[in-house]
């Protein structure tokens, strides 16, 4: 698939893809991966569902060693095999320069590519007799962390419908709307001292706690109580934050992640 001018001949991707398919779709051919669940996905974009993955070198070292801070294959090489790897930014470049791997040139391109393949297994011969000695671990990986991977992988590929029409502005407006008839006037419902100022001077409700500065607060757990107990403003600006919270961290920004071709959300 590698398209730049001057490209030698390849072989065509379909033909050779179909001559491994009895092999990736063999369950009774162990497969051992870095991180196998995202080439699965890969796979899966052209129609070739892998089966057989038993090993997954990523995992083996997570269990084996679940504190240290990396488990990518350049990380784990070097840790292990006491080797350095060809980085991806050699081959393709670095940011807006960087080339797509089809422009990458196949001289640069092959050796690239079969070293993965090379440090993958030599780190699966290295990290499993190491993990299988242990048996708690050992069991960890197999019966739980293995199993979980064709799962995750079809969870990831079916992804999370969005209703990208779903809008809480207009009740954010209603809510605010009938806090501020409550209070008598209109108020930031986003200023702790406006809110502080209606709550414990105007509208006289009980002090729950104070600031450190001696001042009464207005903290959720505050809101919580004095809704507890009847209060409705309280709740009124309870349920606002809620949703407030919610349309920043996912209504507004959601919709703008949804793959255009299946119309879901895609969790990696």
């Amino acid at each position: 698939g590698h398209d730049y001018p001057g490209v030698q001949e390849q072989l065509d991707r379909d033909s050779v893809l179909e001559r491994l398919r009895p092999l990736l779709e063999n369950p009774d051919k162990p497969k051992v991966g870095q991180h196998i669940k995202y080439d699965m996905n890969v796979l899966a974009n052209y129609g070739i569902h892998v089966e057989g993955v038993t090993f997954d070198t990523m995992l083996e070292s997570y269990v084996y060693n679940s504190v240290a801070t990396r488990h990518d294959m350049d990380s784990l090489a070097r840790t292990y095999l006491d080797y350095t790897t060809i980085k991806f930014e050699e081959v393709a470049g670095k940011g807006a320069k960087q080339l797509t791997f089809d422009q990458v040139p196949l001289e640069q391109a092959a050796p690239y590519a079969a070293e993965d393949a090379d440090i993958t297994l030599r780190l699966h011969d290295h990290l499993w007799p190491l993990l299988k000695k242990q048996k708690g671990p050992a069991s960890v990986f197999t019966d739980i962390e293995m199993p979980l991977v064709p799962v995750l992988s079809r969870i990831e590929r079916t992804g999370v419908r969005i209703d990208s029409k779903m809008r809480m502005a207009e009740r954010l407006v209603e809510l605010e709307e009938q806090a501020c008839e409550i209070a008598g006037r209109p108020f930031n419902m986003a200023s702790p001292k406006q809110i502080g100022q209606i709550f414990f001077e105007e509208l006289n409700l009980p002090v729950i706690a104070k600031t450190p500065k001696g001042a009464p607060s207005t903290a959720e757990s505050v809101l919580q109580e004095l809704a507890d107990q009847g209060h409705e403003l309280p709740s009124l600006i309870l349920q606002h934050r809620g949703l407030a919270k919610l349309r920043s961290t996912y209504t507004d920004k959601l919709p703008t992640m949804i793959n255009p071709d299946t119309g879901r959300v895609h969790t990696s």
